[in-house]
């Protein structure tokens, strides 16, 4: 019942920061701060465990930058890394062809910094982007999240979402990043798109989630490969297979519909199989909620 009631007040927060007021993004420069945490946006900081999204004067500029720090639990004889994630949900009406701002990464064991965006329309997922790289970087150094469109309906909300991940599952102790000064790229046509070569491979955190019924699934590959994408179930059966060709290097988002599925966890996973042999797999859960 605990587990329940939880997800229902994350979907709860979802729906509140979704409905928010506001143009543009919340807070974009991290300068003000209410109960340790950027005022706009939510994070996983639990005060009585650990709080791994923090407030920094190393700033890009102004005063105040966020801070996300792989942080080890201090719950006695428990062995856990505590992952920082932080996102906001706000209203916008234009359809921004990008998302920017500037990071620091010092990366721990291969660990990779990921900032995701997804865009909504009544609800539904039509654009996403995702930046992500495991290169550690010492001086602020601007990143650029292009936008792809699926649709060609003006968002009405978007989702931004910043964390550390890493493909083996396990983050390492004292990877950080520290984030400023996010801004929107231009507003793009229906018929602009964007063409980028990432540097690394990565699976995302579907968007939102949990869902009902539909959710949208990214991923970049630095090369041109052969792609296989599959939804399953706890047992492990393969329930439909969303992508399976060869793809150009770049950043895909995919639409999962699972209005023909009941309530539960789910499972997707990518399998990359490159020119030279080698194969990058990684699986990421989701929740439908009906």
């Amino acid at each position: 019942m605990r587990k329940r009631s939880q997800i229902f007040l994350l979907i709860t927060i979802c729906l509140v920061m979704l409905s928010v007021s506001s143009a543009q993004i919340p807070n974009a420069g991290f300068e003000t701060w209410t109960a340790g945490s950027p005022t706009g946006w939510t994070t996983n900081n639990v005060t009585s465990v650990d709080t791994p999204i923090t407030q920094s004067t190393d700033a890009h500029s102004g005063t105040y930058a966020m801070q996300g720090t792989v942080v080890v639990l201090s719950i006695s004889r428990v062995v856990a890394y505590y992952t920082p994630i932080t996102w906001a949900g706000f209203a916008i009406s234009a359809r921004y062809g990008s998302l920017k701002g500037y990071y620091k990464f010092s990366s721990i064991g291969g660990d990779s910094l990921e900032v995701a965006v997804i865009y909504f329309k009544n609800g539904t997922g039509n654009a996403s982007g995702l930046f992500g790289t495991g290169v550690s970087v010492s001086s602020y150094t601007q990143f650029t999240v292009p936008i792809t469109f699926v649709s060609s309906a003006a968002p009405d909300s978007a989702w931004i979402e910043i964390l550390i991940s890493s493909s083996s599952g396990m983050t390492h102790a004292g990877s950080t990043f520290k984030i400023d000064d996010l801004s929107f790229g231009p507003v793009t046509d229906v018929q602009e798109s964007f063409s980028v070569k990432p540097a690394m491979f990565a699976l995302s955190q579907n968007y939102p989630n949990p869902f009902n019924p539909s959710t949208m699934i990214s991923y970049q590959i630095p090369n041109n490969d052969r792609v296989r994408l599959e939804i399953y179930d706890v047992m492990g059966r393969t329930l439909t297979t969303l992508v399976n060709e060869e793809k150009p290097a770049g950043q895909y988002t995919v639409p999962f519909d699972g209005s023909k599925f009941t309530s539960g966890i789910y499972f997707y996973r990518i399998n990359v199989i490159t020119r030279n042999g080698k194969v990058f797999s990684q699986t990421n859960k989701m929740i439908l909620m009906k």
